[in-house]
């Protein structure tokens, strides 16, 4: 979305916060069980650069690009590169994803965070990945999932008009409903992949899966989803499969499950409380309910899905 950062302060966004920390935790198991740490990241910085930031401490990554679609603002994000090892590739993900190589030389971390309602443009993207990325790198995409319209067929009218020729004609109109937005954006995108490494199978003569690793949504303002996974093969996915990575993270999913990112409204004192309560199963918070001063159970099974990632903060100043 051109101009997206002058409207959203990408550093304090609670539910983007904890799914940044969510994804550390499940590149760092990717890793282990890789035994790589060599690392390529490819995003999309904006001025604020978030996630370079977070991905260059949490993992040493010093080979990144930036791509950035808004070429007349050159100068100001050239300005707020805060890493040297950042290269600023200038055009839209559909330019400049064709252009990059080296995807066989290291493990490759691709997340596409578009801010933009799903359209044609990122499938575009989704089947460029798809024909170079090697075994063992990751990719992921955000974007806004929802479209106007009241009615399914209003909905339907306006994804079809996003999507163009990608559009499926096998979903049903009455499926188009909000609550149904990501499935179907979903299905398209599996759609993409699985038909792109079909393709490069048979052409290269090679036996490249693709394993999703995450479904989930969330909600800062807009409503949007992430969705992405890993390209494997049979050694690979065996190893992924016997580790038991998608017993250990509640957010994880291979299927068709979402993993929403619901964050209650708390104040501090009463995520101390929950904290020093939890696990607590419905039958005990029955039991001793007053002691929650008002806190509904629903509260607490929200916050204990995500309160190891959730973020705190505070007010400073500093003298520059």
């Amino acid at each position: 979305m051109p101009g997206s950062d002058q409207k959203i302060n990408y550093q304090v966004r609670p539910a983007k916060s904890i799914e940044r920390k969510m994804l550390c935790d499940l590149i760092r198991e990717i890793q282990l069980i890789r035994v790589d740490g060599e690392m390529r990241y490819i995003g999309l910085g904006a001025k604020y650069f978030t996630d370079f930031l977070l991905f260059h401490n949490e993992f040493g990554i010093t080979d990144m690009i930036s791509i950035e679609a808004e070429k007349e603002r050159q100068i100001r994000y050239d300005f707020n590169k805060p890493l040297k090892c950042i290269q600023m590739w200038y055009g839209t993900t559909n330019e400049v994803l064709p252009q990059i190589d080296g995807f066989n030389e290291k493990m490759n971390l691709i997340w596409l965070d578009y801010d933009d309602t799903f359209e044609d443009t990122m499938l575009i993207d989704v089947e460029t990945i798809c024909r170079n990325l090697d075994i063992g790198s990751m990719f992921f995409l955000s974007c806004n999932y929802s479209f106007r319209g009241e009615k399914p067929s209003e909905k339907m009218v306006s994804f079809k008009n996003s999507v163009g020729d990608y559009f499926d004609e096998k979903i049903e109109k009455n499926e188009y409903k909000s609550k149904n937005m990501p499935f179907i954006i979903k299905k398209l995108i599996d759609n993409q992949i699985h038909k792109t490494i079909k393709m490069r199978n048979r052409i290269d003569q090679s036996l490249i899966e693709y394993l999703q690793l995450l479904f989930l949504t969330y909600k800062d303002g807009a409503p949007m989803m992430t969705i992405g996974g890993i390209l494997v093969d049979e050694v690979l996915k065996g190893k992924l499969k016997n580790s038991g990575l998608f017993g250990k993270y509640l957010f994880m999913s291979c299927d068709e499950h979402i993993f929403s990112i619901d964050i209650p409204k708390l104040t501090n004192k009463e995520i101390q409380l929950i904290l020093k309560n939890i696990p607590v199963t419905e039958e005990e918070f029955l039991k001793h309910e007053q002691k929650f001063y008002g806190i509904g159970y629903d509260e607490i099974c929200k916050f204990e899905k995500i309160y190891r990632y959730y973020p705190y903060y505070s007010e400073g100043f500093f003298n520059t």
